[in-house]
Protein backbone atom coordinates (compact mmCIF):
# COMPACT_ATOMS: atom_id res chain seq x y z
CA UNK A 1 0.00 0.00 0.00
CA UNK A 2 1.59 3.39 -1.30
CA UNK A 3 -0.13 5.14 2.17
CA UNK A 4 1.88 3.03 4.30
CA UNK A 5 5.70 4.35 2.88
CA UNK A 6 7.66 5.23 5.37
CA UNK A 7 10.12 8.44 4.77
CA UNK A 8 13.87 7.52 5.85
CA UNK A 9 15.51 11.08 4.90
CA UNK A 10 16.38 13.80 7.65
CA UNK A 11 14.11 16.95 6.68
CA UNK A 12 16.03 19.88 5.58
CA UNK A 13 16.13 23.11 7.72
CA UNK A 14 16.79 25.92 6.02
CA UNK A 15 18.39 28.81 8.13
CA UNK A 16 18.91 26.72 11.38
CA UNK A 17 21.78 24.78 12.74
CA UNK A 18 19.31 21.61 13.19
CA UNK A 19 21.03 19.64 10.40
CA UNK A 20 24.07 17.23 10.42
CA UNK A 21 27.44 18.75 9.45
CA UNK A 22 29.79 16.26 7.88
CA UNK A 23 33.40 18.58 6.86
CA UNK A 24 30.94 21.97 5.65
CA UNK A 25 29.25 23.40 9.08
CA UNK A 26 27.79 25.70 6.92
CA UNK A 27 23.66 25.87 7.25
CA UNK A 28 21.37 25.15 4.31
CA UNK A 29 20.23 28.61 3.25
CA UNK A 30 17.04 30.45 1.85
CA UNK A 31 16.50 33.68 0.34
CA UNK A 32 13.37 34.95 -1.70
CA UNK A 33 13.96 36.06 -5.30
CA UNK A 34 13.54 39.81 -5.61
CA UNK A 35 12.69 42.04 -9.04
CA UNK A 36 10.97 45.46 -9.50
CA UNK A 37 11.27 45.81 -5.34
CA UNK A 38 9.10 42.67 -4.67
CA UNK A 39 10.54 40.09 -2.75
CA UNK A 40 8.79 37.16 -3.46
CA UNK A 41 7.41 36.23 -0.41
CA UNK A 42 3.78 35.59 0.62
CA UNK A 43 4.70 36.27 3.96
CA UNK A 44 5.63 39.78 2.80
CA UNK A 45 2.18 39.76 0.86
CA UNK A 46 3.94 39.24 -2.65
CA UNK A 47 1.37 37.14 -4.95
CA UNK A 48 3.27 33.87 -4.48
CA UNK A 49 7.08 32.69 -3.10
CA UNK A 50 9.76 31.98 -4.91
CA UNK A 51 12.33 30.81 -2.95
CA UNK A 52 16.13 30.37 -3.68
CA UNK A 53 18.18 27.82 -1.70
CA UNK A 54 22.03 27.19 -1.00
CA UNK A 55 22.75 24.22 0.24
CA UNK A 56 25.77 21.54 0.39
CA UNK A 57 24.56 18.76 -0.97
CA UNK A 58 27.04 16.26 0.50
CA UNK A 59 27.16 17.09 4.12
CA UNK A 60 24.30 18.54 5.51
CA UNK A 61 21.47 16.19 4.35
CA UNK A 62 20.57 12.77 3.40
CA UNK A 63 21.94 12.96 -0.31
CA UNK A 64 21.89 10.18 -3.14
CA UNK A 65 25.38 9.83 -5.08
CA UNK A 66 26.81 7.95 -8.29
CA UNK A 67 30.10 7.30 -9.29
CA UNK A 68 30.53 11.24 -10.49
CA UNK A 69 31.06 11.70 -7.20
CA UNK A 70 34.40 10.28 -7.38
CA UNK A 71 35.43 9.24 -10.51
CA UNK A 72 35.71 11.56 -13.79
CA UNK A 73 33.01 10.72 -16.82
CA UNK A 74 30.68 8.87 -14.83
CA UNK A 75 26.89 8.07 -14.74
CA UNK A 76 24.85 11.03 -13.25
CA UNK A 77 22.08 11.06 -11.10
CA UNK A 78 20.20 12.26 -13.71
CA UNK A 79 21.64 9.13 -16.20
CA UNK A 80 20.09 6.56 -13.26
CA UNK A 81 16.49 5.25 -13.85
CA UNK A 82 14.61 2.48 -12.05
CA UNK A 83 14.86 3.66 -8.96
CA UNK A 84 11.50 2.81 -7.71
CA UNK A 85 10.56 -0.63 -5.37
CA UNK A 86 13.58 -1.93 -5.83
CA UNK A 87 14.09 -4.78 -3.64
CA UNK A 88 15.82 -4.15 -0.18
CA UNK A 89 16.65 -5.10 3.12
CA UNK A 90 16.99 -3.58 6.48
CA UNK A 91 19.52 -4.58 8.91
CA UNK A 92 20.56 -3.18 12.14
CA UNK A 93 24.30 -3.18 12.87
CA UNK A 94 26.58 -2.73 16.10
CA UNK A 95 29.68 -1.19 14.95
CA UNK A 96 33.18 -2.59 16.24
CA UNK A 97 36.18 -1.83 17.70
CA UNK A 98 39.33 -3.38 16.79
CA UNK A 99 38.28 -5.55 13.74
CA UNK A 100 40.18 -7.63 11.87
CA UNK A 101 39.30 -6.92 8.29
CA UNK A 102 40.92 -4.66 5.82
CA UNK A 103 41.03 -1.14 5.45
CA UNK A 104 43.00 1.23 2.52
CA UNK A 105 44.43 3.50 4.94
CA UNK A 106 45.49 2.73 8.83
CA UNK A 107 42.71 3.06 11.64
CA UNK A 108 43.01 3.55 15.32
CA UNK A 109 41.68 1.70 18.16
CA UNK A 110 38.84 4.41 18.39
CA UNK A 111 37.48 3.26 14.87
CA UNK A 112 34.19 1.78 14.52
CA UNK A 113 33.56 -0.31 11.47
CA UNK A 114 31.17 -2.35 9.99
CA UNK A 115 32.28 -5.83 8.53
CA UNK A 116 32.17 -8.35 6.31
CA UNK A 117 31.76 -10.94 8.77
CA UNK A 118 28.98 -8.75 10.75
CA UNK A 119 27.03 -8.37 6.94
CA UNK A 120 27.28 -11.90 6.39
CA UNK A 121 25.32 -12.90 9.74
CA UNK A 122 22.50 -10.27 9.36
CA UNK A 123 21.75 -11.24 5.40
CA UNK A 124 19.99 -14.20 4.04
CA UNK A 125 22.25 -16.73 1.74
CA UNK A 126 19.47 -16.83 -1.03
CA UNK A 127 20.20 -13.38 -2.00
CA UNK A 128 16.37 -12.14 -2.69
CA UNK A 129 15.72 -8.73 -1.45
CA UNK A 130 19.15 -7.43 -2.07
CA UNK A 131 19.18 -4.99 -4.97
CA UNK A 132 19.59 -2.57 -1.89
CA UNK A 133 20.54 -2.86 1.52
CA UNK A 134 19.76 -0.28 4.13
CA UNK A 135 21.96 -0.02 7.10
CA UNK A 136 21.11 1.08 10.62
CA UNK A 137 23.40 1.75 12.79
CA UNK A 138 23.12 1.11 16.50
CA UNK A 139 22.39 3.26 18.29
CA UNK A 140 19.82 4.34 17.04
CA UNK A 141 19.36 7.64 18.72
CA UNK A 142 17.76 10.84 17.06
CA UNK A 143 20.94 12.79 17.59
CA UNK A 144 22.39 11.66 14.20
CA UNK A 145 19.56 14.11 12.46
CA UNK A 146 21.83 17.06 14.15
CA UNK A 147 25.15 15.44 14.78
CA UNK A 148 28.42 17.39 14.02
CA UNK A 149 30.73 14.85 12.91
CA UNK A 150 33.55 16.98 12.72
CA UNK A 151 33.81 16.22 16.32
CA UNK A 152 32.51 12.75 16.57
CA UNK A 153 33.80 10.60 14.08
CA UNK A 154 31.47 7.82 12.33
CA UNK A 155 31.28 4.33 12.16
CA UNK A 156 32.76 3.21 8.18
CA UNK A 157 32.55 -0.14 6.14
CA UNK A 158 35.54 -2.14 5.30
CA UNK A 159 36.56 -3.18 2.07
CA UNK A 160 35.53 -6.58 2.84
CA UNK A 161 32.54 -5.61 3.73
CA UNK A 162 32.19 -3.09 0.47
CA UNK A 163 33.42 -6.40 -1.70
CA UNK A 164 30.75 -8.55 0.01
CA UNK A 165 27.96 -6.08 -1.01
CA UNK A 166 29.17 -6.24 -4.51
CA UNK A 167 29.34 -9.87 -4.79
CA UNK A 168 25.73 -10.15 -3.33
CA UNK A 169 25.07 -8.34 -6.04
CA UNK A 170 23.82 -5.33 -4.14
CA UNK A 171 23.13 -2.43 -6.48
CA UNK A 172 22.54 0.39 -3.67
CA UNK A 173 23.16 1.06 -0.32
CA UNK A 174 21.74 3.33 2.18
CA UNK A 175 23.28 4.23 5.63
CA UNK A 176 22.70 6.96 8.47
CA UNK A 177 26.44 7.49 8.67
CA UNK A 178 27.87 10.41 6.24
CA UNK A 179 30.24 7.81 4.45
CA UNK A 180 30.85 4.80 4.00
CA UNK A 181 34.57 5.44 4.03
CA UNK A 182 36.54 6.88 6.84
CA UNK A 183 35.87 10.80 7.77
CA UNK A 184 39.62 10.70 6.89
CA UNK A 185 40.99 8.53 4.12
CA UNK A 186 43.72 10.38 2.88
CA UNK A 187 41.00 11.34 0.05
CA UNK A 188 40.88 7.95 -1.46
CA UNK A 189 37.16 7.28 -0.61
CA UNK A 190 38.26 3.59 -2.10
CA UNK A 191 35.25 2.12 -0.79
CA UNK A 192 33.40 4.28 -2.55
CA UNK A 193 35.82 3.53 -6.11
CA UNK A 194 35.16 -0.52 -5.11
CA UNK A 195 31.35 -0.19 -5.01
CA UNK A 196 31.07 1.87 -8.43
CA UNK A 197 33.78 -0.51 -10.29
CA UNK A 198 32.71 -3.59 -12.25
CA UNK A 199 35.19 -6.71 -11.99
CA UNK A 200 36.07 -5.57 -15.26
CA UNK A 201 37.16 -1.77 -14.11
CA UNK A 202 34.36 -0.29 -16.07
CA UNK A 203 32.01 2.20 -13.91
CA UNK A 204 28.77 1.16 -12.97
CA UNK A 205 25.64 2.74 -12.15
CA UNK A 206 25.19 1.84 -8.36
CA UNK A 207 24.05 4.49 -6.14
CA UNK A 208 25.11 5.30 -2.66
CA UNK A 209 22.67 7.27 -0.20
CA UNK A 210 24.09 8.79 3.05
CA UNK A 211 23.31 10.31 6.61
CA UNK A 212 19.68 8.55 6.04
CA UNK A 213 17.69 8.31 9.44
CA UNK A 214 15.92 4.85 9.82
CA UNK A 215 12.89 5.07 12.68
CA UNK A 216 13.81 2.50 15.42
CA UNK A 217 9.55 1.45 15.13
CA UNK A 218 10.36 0.07 11.13
CA UNK A 219 11.63 -3.40 11.90
CA UNK A 220 14.47 -5.44 9.91
CA UNK A 221 13.40 -7.44 7.30
CA UNK A 222 12.51 -7.00 3.61
CA UNK A 223 11.48 -3.79 1.91
CA UNK A 224 10.30 -2.05 -1.59
CA UNK A 225 12.65 1.07 -1.91
CA UNK A 226 11.93 4.26 -3.84
CA UNK A 227 14.72 6.46 -3.55
CA UNK A 228 13.20 9.62 -4.72
CA UNK A 229 15.56 11.97 -6.75
CA UNK A 230 15.08 14.90 -8.86
CA UNK A 231 16.59 14.65 -12.40
CA UNK A 232 19.70 16.77 -11.88
CA UNK A 233 22.96 16.70 -13.87
CA UNK A 234 25.16 16.21 -10.69
CA UNK A 235 27.05 13.51 -8.77
CA UNK A 236 24.53 13.90 -6.23
CA UNK A 237 21.25 15.45 -4.92
CA UNK A 238 19.07 15.66 -1.99
CA UNK A 239 16.71 12.55 -1.75
CA UNK A 240 13.66 11.45 -0.03
CA UNK A 241 13.60 7.46 0.41
CA UNK A 242 10.90 6.00 0.97
CA UNK A 243 10.25 2.32 2.47
CA UNK A 244 7.31 -0.33 2.27
CA UNK A 245 7.27 -3.41 4.45
CA UNK A 246 6.39 -6.39 2.65
CA UNK A 247 3.29 -7.86 4.57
Amino acid sequence: DSDDGVSISIPVQFNRSEHPKFYDESNPEKKYYKSNGIEYDVDLNAGCSVPLITMNIHCSGTHTETAAHVMKDSYLISDISNLNFIPSTLISITPELNVNENYHVSITQDDKMITKETLENCLDSDNEFLDCIIIRTLPNDDDKKIKNYNKHSHPFLSNDAVCFLKEKRVKHIVIDTPSIDRFDDDGQLKNHKIFFTNEDDSINKNTITELAFIPNNCSDGKYFICIGTPNFKLDAAPSNPMIYKIK
